[in-house]
């Protein structure tokens, strides 16, 4: 982490778990806050058993996520699974010596595992939880839901969930706050009058979240390197090193900073707003100074039938961030380092009224999203950041990637249920 970031949006001072992490719904999504309850310790024939699919450099904060909740007597690691066999060793070892599989299908059918953790690249994500679910398994799954290229997807994984009683908790961590709910019913009796624009973004100097370390510069495909698992449904190209430990510079593999940072600021958003699809998206940016394909500069707009509309802003090369604003007809709401700051206006003088500071109690904080998941496997309710909300998140950041990409506007087609370019 550099010293010089400031990422000043709604927790720029969070250095602490920023490090850690190297990272509508009804409103009753928003009121799950039950971890205190996870942090009893059960009896060790209660306890989860974790599979992990996918032991890159994200899952490493799960893993000790986990290993110290094994500690609290709520999980166990249970499994891994890899498609490189020197990752796949290594965090076999850091677990304790569980189980080790090639292939996600053989550590979802392993009985002991009760919940599986996905941390693979992008375009993985949704294919594997759809499988995991089908499994009987619950789900944590690594942000974004899905590769911006498969919607589809996305929406398949909600139906699948749905049918098969399984929970999907998205990795938004920022979510992970008991008081969102106390000011999502704030905004909803009106404390701002009607929100019409918000304002956020994620600033950063240096792509070195993108551009990630090769550990092995003459890694070959073989016994102990699946090529051809790493692909999926992404085009079929040649073996490239590059490609394979640092997927997160091209295009076939990853979003750039609209599904791997903005992600974080706009689901805060979503869910106070308690928003649904966006009527039209508009996507710019481009690379403007670092030699890579996803964007370095990206700036998304999205707009949803009545209000709000939503700017959506990101730099790699300025640390220089913004607060998150919500302006409505009548007051503000600021979520900054602090927690939020909500600035109501009188409509009969125009003049702001005292405001009202709510401290944050969670956000950004990876445990307290893996307690209430935990807790919500035992409950059977929704937790934080469930399928229904990543869904609609993931509509306005694929849809402004295409957007950018084509030149053109992205509207969602709510009959049809599918994104339109026009």
């Amino acid at each position: 982490m550099s010293t010089r970031e400031s990422i000043r949006n709604t927790h720029a001072t969070r250095r602490g778990f920023l490090q850690a992490a190297a990272g509508a719904a009804a409103a009753t999504t928003l009121t799950l806050s039950r971890t205190a309850g996870a942090e009893q310790a059960v009896s060790a024939n209660e306890r989860i058993g974790v599979g992990f699919i996918g032991v890159g450099g994200r899952a490493q904060a799960h893993i000790d996520i986990v290993n110290n909740l094994k500690q609290k007597g709520l999980v166990e690691p249970v499994a891994v699974c890899d498609i490189y066999q020197p990752r796949l060793e290594e965090a076999a070892k850091k677990c304790g010596g569980v189980k080790m599989y090639k292939t996600h299908e053989e550590l979802l059918a392993d009985p002991n595992v009760d919940l599986v953790c996905i941390a693979t690249p992008d375009r993985h994500h949704a294919p594997q939880a759809i499988d995991a679910v089908r499994a009987g398994k619950d789900v944590y799954c690594e942000k974004p839901l899905t590769h911006w290229s498969q919607f589809d997807i996305a929406k398949k994984l909600e139906e699948e969930a749905k049918k098969a009683g399984k929970l999907v908790q998205v990795g938004t961590q920022y979510v992970a706050d008991d008081n969102y709910a106390k000011v999502s019913k704030m905004i909803k009796d009106g404390i701002i009058g009607k929100p019409v624009q918000v304002q956020l973004g994620y600033f950063r100097r240096g792509d070195w979240g993108e551009r990630m370390v090769i550990p092995d510069a003459n890694a070959k495909p073989g016994p102990g390197l699946n090529w051809e698992r790493f692909l999926g449904d992404a085009p079929k190209v040649d073996f490239s090193v590059s490609r394979f430990f640092q997927w997160r510079l091209f295009w076939d593999y990853a979003g750039g900073p609209a599904t791997d940072l903005l992600v974080h600021m706009f689901t805060p958003v979503f869910c106070l707003l308690e928003l649904d699809y966006p009527e039209r998206v508009f996507g710019g940016g481009g690379c403007f100074q670092y030699d890579r394909e996803v964007p370095d500069q990206c700036n998304i707009i999205a707009d949803y039938k009545g209000g709000p509309s939503i700017v959506m802003m990101n730099s790699l090369s300025n640390y220089t961030g913004i607060d998150t604003r919500i302006r409505g007809t009548n007051g503000i709401i600021i979520l900054g380092d602090e927690g939020m700051r909500i600035v109501p206006i009188d409509p009969k003088t125009d003049k702001e009224t005292a405001e009202v500071k709510i401290p944050w109690n969670g956000m950004g904080n990876t445990e307290k999203l893996w307690l209430n998941l935990i807790d919500c496997v035992k409950t059977r309710q929704q937790p934080f950041s469930p399928i229904s909300v990543a869904v609609r998140v993931q509509a306005p950041l694929s849809m402004g990637i295409l957007s950018h990409r084509a030149s053109k506007t992205a509207l969602f087609d709510k009959a049809k249920q599918a994104i339109v370019l026009s």
